[in-house]
């Protein structure tokens, strides 16, 4: 059995009932949701809204899947963030990486390797890499976590790898084919901003009417915000062309 982990506090409950319902409707006998419920003020309070990224200088992440990681009695376990749309088996496309034994693989985004989607082998190297990002990260508060690990993988000993484009995709990179797990990226606009646009996108591949009632109410209106922000960038390179 596959243990899936990931995080989520009341600002993104739309994203876990989502994930939840939508891999019990999937029948994946092979994978068992572990939701890591952590209260919103404890993100509120981590994440630094005005960075170059809200994620630096934060290791809850790493905290937690380094915890996992040690802990866990299977032999893999997949980490992701909670934004994610799945649509399709996700096992299936695991299987291939599990059967072959590879240590580590990463959703692909653009060059880099992007840690929102994460299998990992339960052995000694795959703890010792993130323990080695953990290590960079309490000693800097100017570090992200996602960039130390595309600085420390060219050295990593065992084997790694990133999952076909195809199967799990991000904003930035889809190329409009089916996939198994999409994430929304955000553009960096504001934290309201950025989370009416996951929603945004989400919903253009997922009926969100029943979940829209979790999100926060001070979200909505820049849910509409976002919608006008395309609208004129899309006149803007209209007028372009």
């Amino acid at each position: 059995m596959l243990p899936w982990f990931y995080m989520w506090s009341q600002k993104y409950e739309l994203f876990h009932r989502l994930l939840v319902d939508t891999v019990t409707s999937a029948s994946e006998p092979n994978i068992t949701l572990k939701p890591l419920f952590i209260d919103q003020a404890v993100f509120d309070a981590e994440l630094d809204q005005t960075k170059a990224h809200p994620w630096i200088g934060c290791a809850r992440k790493v905290v937690l899947l380094l915890e996992h990681l040690k802990e866990s009695k299977e032999p893999y376990i997949l980490f992701t963030d909670i934004d994610i749309i799945v649509k399709g088996s996700v096992y299936e496309k695991l299987t291939p990486h599990i059967d072959a034994g590879t240590s580590m693989v990463f959703l692909k985004e653009g060059e880099h390797c992007n840690i929102g989607v994460c299998l990992l082998r339960c052995c000694p190297e795959v703890i010792s890499f993130w323990e080695m990002v953990l290590a960079h990260m309490q000693a800097s508060e100017k570090l992200h976590d996602q960039a130390i690990v595309n600085s420390l993988l060219p050295g990593y000993p065992g084997s790694w790898c990133t999952f076909s484009t195809k199967d799990f995709a991000c904003s930035n990179t889809w190329d409009g084919s089916p996939f198994v797990m999409f994430q929304p990226l955000s553009s960096r606009m504001g934290p309201e901003m950025d989370f009416a646009e996951k929603i945004f996108y989400s919903a253009q591949f997922v009926n969100l009417q029943d979940y829209m009632k979790y999100v926060p109410e001070e979200i909505i209106p820049f849910i509409y915000k976002f919608q006008e922000y395309l609208l004129e960038r899309n006149k803007v390179a209209a007028s372009e062309n």
